[in-house]
């Protein structure tokens, strides 16, 4: 009998988990656990994870280990980095194999490196849609520039079907785990802020019952190219990245979500949009995968630009652009709710990144670790890569992009309603 380990990490659902089904076809016993790592939760400053998210992380756990236990299992947890923790719990339970969903960010795949070093540990690649085998080219050869790559893929290209969740979980284990509280983990509690016009809930229950909300009962799809660009309300988004970033919900089953819609409803630019969005999430995944650390870098994958020089006053711009006090009212005002409710929508994001980069003339890396802090949905490939498309120093064949806030403001704020709202 082989005795193995599943770790969870961003794939936090049984539905649709390449590695969990390889790990529950190939081990007789198989124990499940979640390691709350130093780097993420204990991590010097700058913090990496604010109140909103780590709430956002425990609500998801507990429907994941909701789901577990309905299935005979039990979830463990553990503390501290996986290289460490991993190799202790399988060496006190007997384990002699480790599963896990490969990662593909440069600090995560550290990480997998150093537990394969100590432990046999089994990778599966996962959160992409398009798997990277099916690529029509060789990793290697990723296209500098989004709309090549889309072109290239749109061509020829192929979604493997999603995976059924496993019937039951004989996991090791009759006690059920204590999750940390937030209150253990270091944070305060918050309160909705009454100006928030929508609450995540983690996990892939209120996941899969947004799907339904947004996409079936208000059919907000056909119309999404529409409102995409909106600012105020809480259906102008679809709002799934959260659960992708968390892998509460995976990109090939919202793919096939809008699918069944197009089938019922029928497809137009507004459907094909949100597909189009999960080939930018892929984009920035491969992206990550063949740069590594260099998307993290100043100068990013373009390192024979010129680097940028920040003024002597670089701290305090920074401090008041994080804090919502610049002299622009429209950049405070998506600052304000970024800090008070962890969201903003993608015009405000491209907004407040532009100002940063070009009004203050900051290092794009300070925005960027500060969403990395705040955003409900941050992962490392999309938030770093669109902070490197911005800069000038990523994806993006121009050398950097501008936004005139004057003119956005007027365009996606005219009666200034989300304006004085977050003010």
């Amino acid at each position: 009998m082989q005795t193995g380990i599943f770790c969870f990490r961003n794939d936090l659902r049984l539905h649709d988990n390449q590695a969990l089904s390889a790990a529950l076809d190939t081990c007789d016993k198989l124990h499940l656990v979640y390691a709350f790592e130093d780097r993420l939760w204990k991590g010097s400053a700058p913090n990496r994870i604010s109140t909103h998210r780590a709430r956002f992380l425990l609500e998801s756990l507990q429907c994941l280990m909701k789901q577990i236990n309905r299935l005979g299992g039990r979830l463990k947890i553990v503390h501290g980095n996986i290289d460490i923790s991993i190799p202790q719990f399988m060496h006190k339970h007997g384990a002699e194999i480790c599963f896990l969903s490969k990662e593909s960010a440069w600090e995560e795949n550290k990480t997998e490196e150093a537990l394969s070093k100590v432990v046999p540990t089994t990778l599966i690649s996962s959160p992409t849609l398009i798997h990277p085998n099916d690529l029509p080219f060789a990793l290697s050869e990723l296209p500098e520039t989004f709309t090549q790559f889309r072109k290239k893929v749109e061509k020829n290209w192929t979604v493997r079907p999603c995976l059924s969740p496993p019937e039951s979980l004989n996991s090791d284990g009759t006690t059920h785990a204590n999750l940390p509280t937030l209150l253990d983990l270091g944070f305060t509690m918050n309160s909705l802020d009454p100006r928030s016009c929508f609450t995540f809930h983690g996990g892939s229950s209120s996941g899969k019952k947004r799907v339904k909300d947004w996409l079936w009962d208000k059919q907000c799809l056909s119309s999404y190219k529409l409102t995409r660009n909106g600012m105020t309300g809480p259906d102008f988004s679809s709002r799934f990245s959260a659960w992708l970033a968390t892998g509460s919900l995976s990109p090939r089953e919202i793919y096939e979500e809008i699918k069944k819609y197009e089938i019922q409803y029928g497809a137009n630019e507004s459907t094909y949009w949100l597909i189009f969005e999960l080939l930018w999430r892929d984009f920035f995944h491969f992206l990550a995968r063949v740069h590594g650390s260099k998307i993290f870098q100043s100068r990013g994958i373009h390192p024979e630009r010129e680097k940028r020089l920040e003024p002597d006053d670089a701290e305090d711009r920074f401090d008041k652009w994080k804090n919502g006090r610049t002299n622009n009212p429209f950049v405070n005002a998506n600052m304000n709710e970024l800090r008070i409710t962890g969201w903003m929508s993608n015009r405000g994001r491209q907004n407040v990144a532009s100002y940063l980069i070009n009004n203050l003339e900051l290092d794009w890396r300070r925005g960027a670790q500060w969403f990395e802090e705040q955003l409900i949905d941050y992962d490392p490939c999309s938030n770093y890569g669109n902070w490197l498309y911005l800069s000038g120093f990523g994806s993006d064949p121009q050398p950097g992009r501008y936004f005139n806030l004057e003119k956005q403001a007027a365009t996606y704020d005219p009666q200034g309603k989300y304006t004085n709202t977050w003010s």
